[in-house]
């Protein structure tokens, strides 16, 4: 049995070491030079209040870096939203650190450098409004810099459950397409039993070649374009053996895009759509065009028709439309999906993609 995983601590570097110290340093800096005028104004005066400043500055600080790791965390559970009572809770918990730790930093400036700082009552009330004010400052300031970095975080991990969520529906999408195809493939089959069985027998060869490719490319997310071409082209077929020369095809693919990484089976939906649109709405048929290209670091892919067209506003996305726009939209800056269409000029699609070739696709496997 494998054993749990434990969460190492980051490395202690200079930087991790160096920056509470600068950070302390300056905060006591103010305070020294205000207390230094206000005691006499010479060198000796603004030297003691240095030391001073610097034990309440790093006492305090180390008591809130020891409430926020120990004791704020056990007072509010995690994920619990910070409002209302638990944010007073929290609150508190800082302002008794801050208060507690400056009173130690009193105790310790009395030992070493002022053995008159806590003589007398009236030293003591002086000293404590004077850790308050400390008490505050240090306070506010940390429990701002705490409060800021669990916002981060809190954003972190909803963005990265947006990311999940938005992978598990390209997943649910995907797995729609091929028994969409499927059935549709069936049908055309079902169609030309009666009328041709030589074609339909031809037709269903051309159809388990088809679903072996998306069997075999099942398991990634990404393939060559040319592979997908050479799937698209075998769907073709399949339509060609259906509905004959009413249905024709056009292809200007630019010899540099054919090894550039394609979301696997993102073309078959849209020519699909095309080819119902171009030449299964016309008893004349229509013309499907593929086309891609490479400029400027992007992939682009079009699919386009000569059939009626429609209007995107009123009719809305079929499913072939609606699968692509989800998975292309999944896959983040960079990847664009457009739908040019109007009634009796045909439509167009258009998905852009940032280029990636094979072999750095392979690269980026193995580094993982």
């Amino acid at each position: 049995m494998s054993k749990p995983k434990t969460s190492a601590l980051p490395p202690l570097t200079a930087g991790r070491v160096l920056r509470p110290v600068v950070r302390q340093t300056l905060i006591a800096l103010p305070f020294a030079f205000f207390f230094g005028f206000l005691f006499g104004g010479e060198a000796r005066h603004y030297l003691a209040a240095l030391k001073a400043s610097l034990i309440y500055a790093y006492v305090i600080g180390a008591a809130i870096v020891l409430n926020s790791r120990l004791v704020a965390p056990r007072l509010v559970p995690q994920g619990v939203p910070l409002a209302g009572r638990p944010l007073v809770i929290e609150a508190a918990s800082y302002a008794l650190a801050g208060l507690l730790g400056s009173m130690v930093a009193a105790i310790l400036i009395h030992l070493t450098i002022f053995p008159e700082y806590l003589a007398t009552g009236r030293n003591v009330v002086a000293v404590l409004l004077y850790s308050l004010l400390f008490c505050v400052l240090f306070m506010a300031l940390a429990y701002a810099q705490d409060y800021y970095r669990g916002y981060l975080e809190r954003v972190r991990a909803e963005e990265q459950m947006k990311a999940q969520l938005a992978q598990a529906e390209l997943r649910a999408l995907r797995a729609q397409v091929n028994p969409h195809f499927l059935f549709n493939a069936l049908n055309s089959i079902a169609a030309l039993i009666a009328v041709d069985p030589a074609r339909a027998e031809a037709m269903t060869e051309r159809l388990a070649e088809v679903f072996r490719y998306t069997l075999r490319g099942s398991g990634r997310e990404l393939a060559p374009l040319g592979e997908e071409l050479e799937f698209v082209r075998a769907y073709l077929e399949i339509e060609r053996a259906r509905m004959g020369e009413r249905l024709r095809v056009v292809e200007e693919v630019a010899p540099e895009a054919l090894d550039c990484q394609v979301p696997a089976l993102v073309l078959q939906p849209l020519v699909e759509n095309a080819v119902l649109h171009a030449a299964g709405a016309r008893t004349e048929g229509g013309t499907v065009r593929l086309a891609a290209s490479v400029r400027d670091g992007a992939l682009t892919l079009e699919v386009a028709d000569d059939g009626p067209g429609f209007d995107p506003a009123a009719e809305g996305d079929g499913f072939g439309l609606r699968s692509v726009r989800e998975r292309v939209r999944g896959l983040g800056p960079g990847h664009t999906f457009e739908v040019e269409s109007s009634p009796g000029r045909g439509t167009r699609v258009r998905v852009s993609l940032p280029v990636v070739e094979a072999g750095q696709r392979q690269g980026e496997e193995d580094r993982r």
